[in-house]
């Protein structure tokens, strides 16, 4: 702890140069991050929020009923009936959180999930003293559903499937698992980065399975709004089929304003809250298929220049997620850090992995895709 306190103008000029180190999204170089610049507008709501705690929710009362209003609007868009939910920081608490309700409702100790799951579903079997269980992918890059179903039986606490992969946005066969799991094994779907745009994908005539809560099977669905949804950082939520489920990881908190809390985090950093509404508020559905149509196009933009260039694609992009299959991802990796772009790599398969948030302009993603071309031929990629 620093012995004495500074002016404000040196905090200032400290706090300056560290923001000046930071890469930005206002730069439009970040392809490897499923986060984006938020709306100014949210930004403004999550400053005006600041001191609100909803793990203390009858001191913010206005606050509550905004997030009844972001669950409400959420819970129709992925077509729950009669459900339940809250806000979360991230897709981490909503997926240990999902599968801490899915070990206490039903008495058991196993999870099933496919090896293209965020690594957060080890985290919550390791806090959760769940046995992991994982299952193989398909061509595409999906979790196999007979593997799956060979793999759940009598001590399987749930099922982990996934809305959108975090390395090429893939959406796993959930329709099918959905009447495996029906009446059998909680069904989780993380949604972290398509719960914002699988919604509107359907609106521009792209043919999406089915995953959210019209597949009978599904009990839980986490998505993040600070992602696709261009709310701030934390921006997340989780929805629930049956929300007396709750019940059943809720804690008396004497010294609180509710009789029990049934979130994973005590005190609830809920300016996130007032940023979501704000940004769903502002952007409203018609806004948001704009923005999905946009990054799909620049997405597909990408695609069409490399493989032009005699490049392959892992696999066709549904959502605003490419893998581009190169020798050496690294050494792809360098030379475009030397343009000044930052990407990212996937494991499976092994590739290079480009995510076009709303901050890449179509100029932006032109400029990215020569330069992707010109560095792979540097390297003899082409």
């Amino acid at each position: 702890m620093w012995k004495y306190g500074s002016s404000k103008q040196k905090v200032l000029q400290e706090l300056r140069k560290a923001w000046e180190e930071d890469l930005h999204f206002s730069d439009q170089r970040i392809l490897g991050s499923m986060c984006t610049e938020p709306l100014p507008l949210a930004a403004e709501a999550h400053a005006q929020f600041l001191e609100v705690n909803l793990g203390n929710p009858a001191y913010y009362k206005g606050t509550w009923r905004l997030e009844r209003e972001v669950i409400n609007q959420l819970g129709e868009m992925l077509h729950s009936r009669g459900g339940g939910g809250f806000t979360i920081s991230g897709g981490t608490e909503g997926n240990i959180t999902a599968l801490w309700l899915a070990r206490n409702v039903t008495k058991k100790k196993k999870v099933v999930y496919g090896e293209n799951a965020h690594f957060s579903v080890l985290k919550a079997a390791d806090l959760l003293g769940l046995k992991p269980v994982p299952v193989g992918l398909d061509e595409a890059y999906r979790i196999r559903v007979d593997e799956a179903r060979r793999k759940i039986d009598r001590d399987t606490a749930a099922v982990v499937a996934v809305a959108g992969t975090t390395e090429l946005g893939q959406v796993d066969p959930i329709g099918e698992l959905g009447e495996i799991c029906q009446d059998r094994v909680p069904l989780h779907v993380d949604a972290a980065f398509g719960g914002f745009v699988l919604p509107f994908l359907e609106e521009i005539g792209v043919n999406v399975p089915p995953w959210d809560f019209r597949v009978s099977g599904v009990s839980s669905i986490v998505l993040d709004s600070h992602k696709m949804g261009m709310a701030t950082i934390p921006g997340s939520a989780l929805l629930v089929r049956q929300a007396d489920h709750f019940n059943k990881i809720a804690v008396e908190s004497p010294y609180l304003t509710s009789v029990y809390q049934t979130s994973l985090l005590g005190t609830r950093n809920s300016a996130g809250v007032a940023a979501t509404y704000a940004a769903m508020r502002l952007t409203g559905r018609e806004g948001y298929i704009k923005v999905v149509r946009r990054c799909v196009k620049a997405t597909e933009l990408i695609a069409k220049r490399v493989q032009e260039a005699g490049l392959r694609i892992a696999v066709k992009p549904l959502m605003n997620v490419l893998g581009v299959m190169v020798k050496d991802v690294g050494a792809v990796q360098r030379q475009l850090e030397k343009h000044g772009w930052r990407t990212s790599a996937a494991r499976h398969p092994r590739c290079l992995r480009i995510v076009v948030m709303p901050h890449i302009s179509p100029k932006a993603a032109e400029a990215f895709s020569e330069d992707l071309v010109e560095c792979c031929r540097k390297l003899g990629e082409i």
